[in-house]
């Protein structure tokens, strides 16, 4: 009847559980994009337009996605968010709470079906989605792969529980291995992390055989009698066959068929002695969910320090504790063990970037909250009163925690700051901080955070390339040319510090130095839409229109809503007298980007040749209207008042305006020469 009755109260808490974990990420619904939102989607063309859909599947997508490694699934999602929302953050943010809600009833699902106790589905349930740890996770849209990851795999753990305790095999069977399969699938290619899943499912049949149906050893010989398991070993052979074939796949695809080429990261240094500490501080996170960050800096360590021998103490005491308790509880056995191995791609096995991340623990918590609750719920068994009041203040403790941490998250201001407040050894925090000042055009402030993170022990190049933007924006050139060439490194992507290098020796005249520049970008990233155009711009400056236009044609072809490329493409066209082409190609360019000063001049030029003097005017006006203090637009609509309107006072009020921008004394000259010729009611050329 206790029974029943804890089944009847889990289904009703169970929505209740739901509306909580979503409750809990509402007020990250107002964040705006941030960390690497900005790479992954705002300046992100290529999830723009369906069109790329199918390079999804082609060696292109590397380059093209802003991912570093093969991850179509989670590219797919920024697709469908830009299609529903475009580039506003509620709709990202509403995604992340929506998969990691689900997320959560998986979770639920997995403790209730495994475990079977009521009790501790309902607690590790709460611990999970109480948890601030998960906050990196669902608050930066960017980090979305490890949400996606842990809810495929999730799924396909679920679908394989089912087959692996079934006693035939029948059509449903073969339904939910294809599922399990599948998801397993799809979890690979949100994240690499789900490559730990054959692992656990092997585990899971060691850790929970099933139960033989009555009479299944009845005429088998003895020995299947002491040992079950070997009744259907060639069932079980080809049940883990699919994993590792889908395994054999994904390591095919993601290491040789689409191995990345064209994006390196630099590397954090780590060995044995650093990572244990690296594992150390994760748990003391998961027990101790406090001083939260976007960055840790753990310092290198070489050999056996202090430290080490503390984190390695802490970590063999976890263990021999685990080992105790097998025997009274194989769900904190398996679950410890789900903590660790899902923590394995993550430390520093394969190179990564971050040697210690929040986002890292997103699956791994998984195995750590279901084994620290089956121990807190079997220590409060028919304990009520205090006990549960305290496993109700922490968890609530816990809740106030994940809302306020969401607000570090709200901006960038407000999370490198906060990141550089609690990590002041962090050089990344440190220039990214000088990234906020520079977007807030406080260029000096910028440069001290820039400056200030190169003198960190451990630093990175690209940190050249910022404080090299900064002295280009504040004139100084000569030193903005040498940071963009220290940012250039082995183990960087060197792709923007060339094409800014380009473009300085390009308003230099040193059209050779940005040739040779541009190139050696292109050579980083071929599908670089941005050199592509200002290799393009540099032709032109030469006087070669036929380069500079294969190479906006190129960069049209990477990204064909890239307004500048069809502006120049228009310019070029307008040149050559080919007028129709020329304004199609500037309608593009003003439909694109409706603020496109330059293109609505030269549509005006356009409009204007061929006598389309109304439309000329109106473009002119355009061009105005987005800069105010555009000389050459208050010229010629002074003209085109004059010569075709005979508006004589609408000309005079342009030539006015046109006189007070000149650029030079020659251009001053002329105008006024002009103005002094319609006031004489003479005609000029």
């Amino acid at each position: 009847m206790n029974k029943c009755m804890n089944h009847i109260c889990i289904k009703k808490f169970l929505p209740l559980i739901i509306f909580i974990s979503a409750l809990l990420y509402i007020n990250t619904l107002s964040n705006t994009f941030v960390y690497d939102d900005a790479y992954i989607v705002t300046e992100n063309y290529f999830i723009k337009t369906f069109k790329n859909l199918p390079k999804l599947f082609q060696k292109d997508y590397l380059p093209l996605s802003g991912e570093l490694s093969y991850r179509p699934v989670v590219t797919l999602t920024y697709f469908i968010d830009y299609a529903l929302w475009g580039l506003n953050p509620f709709g990202y943010h509403l995604t992340n709470i929506i998969l990691h809600t689900i997320n959560v009833f998986l979770f639920y699902t997995l403790i209730k079906n495994t475990a079977k106790n009521p009790t501790l589905s309902l607690l590790a349930t709460l611990l999970f989605l109480s948890h601030p740890i998960l906050t990196e996770t669902v608050n930066a849209v960017c980090y979305r792969e490890d949400i996606l990851a842990s809810l495929f795999f999730l799924l396909a753990f679920l679908y394989f529980r089912k087959i692996y305790l079934s006693q035939e095999i029948n059509i449903r069977f073969m339904l939910y291995y294809m599922l399990s399969c599948a998801s397993y699938c799809f979890a690979l290619f949100s994240k690499e992390m789900a490559i730990t899943l054959p692992i656990l499912l092997i585990l899971f049949g060691l850790f929970y055989p099933p139960k033989p149906a009555p009479g299944n050893f009845r005429n088998k010989p003895k020995i299947l009698f002491y040992y079950p398991g070997l009744v259907q070993s060639k069932r079980w052979v080809l049940l883990y066959a699919g994993y590792a074939f889908i395994t054999g796949f994904y390591l095919l695809i993601r290491f040789v068929l689409l191995k990345n080429t064209f994006k390196i990261i630099e590397v954090y240094p780590s060995n044995v002695f650093t990572m244990t500490k690296v594992v150390a501080s994760y748990l003391k996170l998961l027990f101790i969910p406090v001083q939260l960050n976007a960055d840790y800096y753990i310092p290198y360590t070489g050999g056996i320090s202090l430290s080490f021998i503390l984190s390695s103490l802490f970590l063999i005491t976890a263990c021999i504790i685990v080992v105790r308790l097998h025997g009274k509880y194989k769900h904190v056995t398996f679950f410890s063990l789900w903590f660790f191995i899902t923590l394995l791609p993550v430390l520093g096995i394969i190179p990564i970037g971050n040697i210690m991340a929040e986002r890292y623990l997103y699956l791994p918590i998984i195995g750590f909250c279901i084994a620290a609750s089956n121990v807190v719920s079997d220590y409060t068994h028919n304990r009520t009163g205090i006990i549960t009041a305290v496993i109700g203040i922490i968890l609530f403790s816990m809740q106030i925690g994940v809302i306020q941490r969401n607000g570090a998250w709200r901006n960038d201001t407000a999370l490198w700051s906060s990141t550089l407040k609690r990590e002041p050894g962090s050089a990344r925090a440190c220039s990214n901080l000088g990234n906020v000042y520079f977007h807030d055009k406080h260029y000096e402030d910028a440069m001290k955070m820039y400056k200030k993170a190169l003198t960190f022990q451990y630093t990175y190049p690209f940190i050249h390339f910022n404080l090299g933007a900064t002295y280009e924006k504040i004139g100084l050139i000569n030193e903005a040319i040498e940071e963009y060439k220290a940012s250039i490194s082995n183990n960087n992507d060197n792709t923007l510090a060339y094409n800014n290098l380009g473009t300085l020796y390009d308003k230099q005249g040193l059209y050779d130095l940005a040739i040779d520049a541009y190139r050696q970008s292109l050579k980083s990233s071929p599908y670089s839409p941005l050199t592509h155009n200002n290799l393009g711009n540099t032709y032109e400056h030469i006087g070669d229109s036929e380069k500079a236009l294969a190479e906006y044609m190129e960069a049209l072809k990477i990204d064909n809503a890239y307004a500048d490329a069809h502006n120049n493409v228009g310019a070029v066209y307008l040149k050559k007298g080919i007028f129709d082409t020329a304004i199609d190609e500037l309608k593009k360019a003003t439909q694109l980007k409706p603020e496109h000063l330059d293109a609505h001049y030269n549509l005006g030029i356009a409009y204007a040749t061929k006598g389309l003097y109304e439309e000329a005017i109106h473009e002119l006006d355009l061009a105005i209207k987005y800069n105010p203090n555009d000389y050459s637009a208050y010229r010629d609509i002074g003209i085109l008042y004059f010569k075709y309107k005979k508006d004589v006072n609408e000309s005079l009020y342009y030539f006015s305006e046109a006189l007070r921008l000149v650029p030079n004394p020659a251009e001053g000259k002329k105008v006024k020469g002009i103005i002094d010729m319609i006031n004489a009611g003479h005609d000029f050329n």
